[in-house]
């Protein structure tokens, strides 16, 4: 509806669990339903399966990757502490998905905190690019507009 409504392209974007709802709509999604590309930022990488919840143990490797076909870029944060978005393992996830073009980055710079912990994961820190979001927005602009982040 999006699409036919503004004739523009529509990428879907999901930040840190959210990013497990975006990879599953651009691995199941085909035809007209499907997005033109899909961001992950800070991506839910790292679950635990024997957590209280169901859901903890869930990550964006939980779904079909290799079913994505459509462009596709990840973003984490060097200095992100939360303890589901590592970000030594988002990069990884370019090496299941087979996207028409694909590109990982990792910011740095503007550290806020020492340790690992599921505390760590919020906007106002470097797993939400705390102080950098505008680099961080302008970077996906020119990855949709077809160039490098």
């Amino acid at each position: 509806d999006l699409r036919q409504r503004t004739k523009l392209p529509v990428w879907i974007v999901g930040t840190s669990r959210g990013s497990i709802s975006a990879a599953n709509a651009a691995s199941r999604l085909t035809g007209e339903q499907a997005p033109d590309g899909v961001v992950l930022t800070s991506p839910v990488t790292s679950g635990n399966p024997a957590g209280r919840k169901a859901w903890v143990a869930q990550t964006v490797f939980s779904l079909k990757l290799d079913a994505i076909k459509i462009p596709v870029l990840v973003v984490a944060h060097a200095s992100d502490k939360c303890i589901r978005t590592p970000p030594q393992l988002a990069a990884s996830i370019l090496q299941r998905t087979n996207g028409t073009r694909e590109q990982a980055v990792m910011v740095k710079g503007r550290a806020t905190q020492s340790q690992v912990s599921v505390d760590a994961c919020e906007g106002r820190s470097p797993h939400g690019f705390i102080g950098q979001e505008q680099e961080v927005t302008d970077g996906i602009v020119r990855f949709i507009n077809g160039g490098n982040y």
